[in-house]
C-alpha cells in the first residue's frame, strides 16, 4: 500500500485520464457508497464522469455545484422506464463506461448497457448474501439480481478482500475483479465539532462517555447488539451514551427496544443525519462504534480514524483490513453484546489507550488510504473494461 501521506499528493484531475464515464446511483439515501461516489467523481474531471441516479439524491445537488453533469431518471428505484431513459443517456452522451453501485443500478443499468454495447462495472460496496440473513427474502433477491445481470458484465471492482474471495468462490474469473478500497479525504479544520451544543441537544451532562454509530438501520448493522451493550456498559459506568444515526426499517422496532430497557435517556436514535452534520456529530464524540454483522471498507470508519476518534468495531468483512486489533482499534465478534460492553468500558476508562488508538488509527488512514490511489486503481478498471 501507498506509505506517503495524504497531504502529500496534490491530484490534478487532468492526470486520471478514463473512458467517459456514466455512474449509477439508483439510490436517494445517504450512506456509505453516496459518501464513495461523491469522493470518486471528484477526483475526475467533470467532462469524463457524470452522475445518473433518482430525483432526491443527496449528492446531486452538491456534484452539480461542483460542475459535474447529474441525469435523474426516475422519482423512484423501481420505475420501469430507468433503463430506456439510461440508454438515452448513454447514447446522447458518449459515455464508454457504465459504473453501478448496488443491486438495483445494476438491474437497470445492465439492460442499459447491453441495449447501447457499453462497457458495464458492478461496483460492490458489500456481499449481499451477508448483509442480509440467509435465505430471507432480500438475501434471495439481491444475490439473484447480481448474478442474473452479469451477461452484460465486463469487470467486478469490490472493496474489501471478502468481498472479491467470495466473487472468485461463485465462479467470477480473478482477472475481472478488481480490489480498490475505499478512501477519504477530509479537511479536519473545516469541521466543527461543538461537543457543548451537543450535549445541550440529547439533555446529556458534562460529564457523559458518547459513543456514535452511523449507518442504516438494518439487520446487517447490529444496533439490537450494540443497544444490548450499552445496556450493559451503563450499569458500570453511568456516563456511558449512546447516539444512532440513521434510519431504516427497523426504526420502530430499535425505538421499542431502547424503551423495554429503560434507555431513553441514554441512548437516542437521531434519524438521518446530513453528510455535514454527522462528521461534526463524529468530531464531537467520545467513540465510534461499528457493531455490523458485515461490512464492506466502510467510509464512516475511515472518516473516524482520520479524526483520532477510538473506534471499537465488528471484526467482519474488510473492517479487520482497515485496523488491526489493539493497534488501531478494538475489535469484537459480530453478535458478543457483553464483549461490545467490554470494549466500551476499557475505551471509557483508560484515555491513554482511547489516546494511542486514536492516533494510530489516524496514522494508518493517512498513510495507506489516499484518494489518489483509489481514482487512479478506478482509471486502470474502466481502462481494463473497455478492451
Amino acid at each position: 500500500m501507498d506509505e506517503k501521506p495524504l497531504n502529500a499528493y496534490k491530484l490534478k484531475k487532468e492526470d486520471l485520464q478514463i473512458p467517459k464515464a456514466l455512474i449509477v446511483d439508483i439510490s436517494a439515501n445517504f450512506g456509505g457508497a453516496n459518501a464513495r461516489v461523491l469522493a470518486l467523481m471528484k477526483n475526475f474531471s467533470a467532462s469524463a464522469i457524470s452522475l445518473a441516479t433518482l430525483e432526491g439524491s443527496v449528492i446531486a445537488a452538491e456534484l452539480e455545484r461542483a460542475g459535474y453533469t447529474v441525469h435523474r431518471v426516475a422519482g423512484n428505484k423501481f420505475d420501469p422506464r430507468i433503463p430506456f431513459r439510461l440508454s438515452r443517456i448513454i447514447k446522447k452522451c458518449g459515455y464508454k463506461v457504465v459504473d453501478t453501485q448496488n443491486p438495483q443500478s445494476k438491474l437497470w443499468g445492465s439492460f442499459a448497457a447491453f441495449f447501447t454495447r457499453t462497457a458495464l462495472i458492478s461496483t460492490l460496496n458489500s456481499w449481499y448474501m451477508n448483509e442480509h440473513p440467509k435465505y430471507s427474502a432480500r438475501w434471495l433477491v439481491y444475490s439473484a439480481i447480481e448474478f442474473f445481470t452479469n451477461f452484460a458484465l465486463s469487470r467486478y471492482i469490490v472493496v474489501s478482500r471478502e468481498i472479491q474471495n467470495a466473487m472468485i468462490r461463485a465462479k467470477i474469473p480473478e482477472d475481472r475483479v478488481d480490489l480498490i478500497y475505499n478512501a477519504i479525504d477530509l479537511d479536519l479544520s473545516a469541521i466543527e465539532g461543538d461537543r457543548k451544543r451537543l450535549l445541550q441537544k440529547y439533555g446529556l451532562p458534562d460529564d457523559a462517555i458518547i459513543c456514535l454509530a452511523a449507518g442504516r438501520l438494518a439487520w446487517a448493522k447490529a444496533h439490537d447488539t450494540l443497544i444490548n451493550a450499552i445496556a450493559m456498559a451503563s450499569q458500570k459506568n453511568g456516563n456511558v451514551c449512546c447516539l444512532i444515526a440513521g434510519e431504516g426499517e427497523l426504526q420502530g422496532e430499535l425505538t421499542r427496544q431502547i424503551a423495554r430497557a429503560g434507555l431513553d435517556k441514554r441512548i437516542f436514535l437521531s434519524g438521518h443525519l446530513e453528510h455535514d452534520e454527522l462528521l461534526s456529530t463524529l468530531k464531537a464524540c467520545d467513540i465510534y462504534v461499528m457493531p455490523s454483522r458485515t461490512e464492506g471498507t466502510p467510509v464512516a470508519l475511515l472518516e473516524a480514524a482520520a479524526m483520532a476518534k477510538p473506534i471499537i468495531a465488528s471484526n467482519v468483512g474488510g473492517i479487520p483490513e482497515l485496523v488491526l486489533n489493539e493497534e488501531h482499534a478494538l475489535l469484537v465478534e459480530a453478535g458478543d453484546s457483553a464483549a461490545l460492553a467490554q470494549a466500551i468500558l476499557r475505551v471509557a476508562g483508560d484515555d491513554d489507550l482511547a489516546s494511542r488508538l486514536g492516533q494510530q488509527a489516524r496514522a494508518r488512514v493517512e498513510a495507506n488510504f489516499s484518494l489518489l490511489k483509489q481514482a487512479q486503481a478506478t482509471a486502470e478498471s474502466y481502462i481494463k473494461a473497455c478492451k
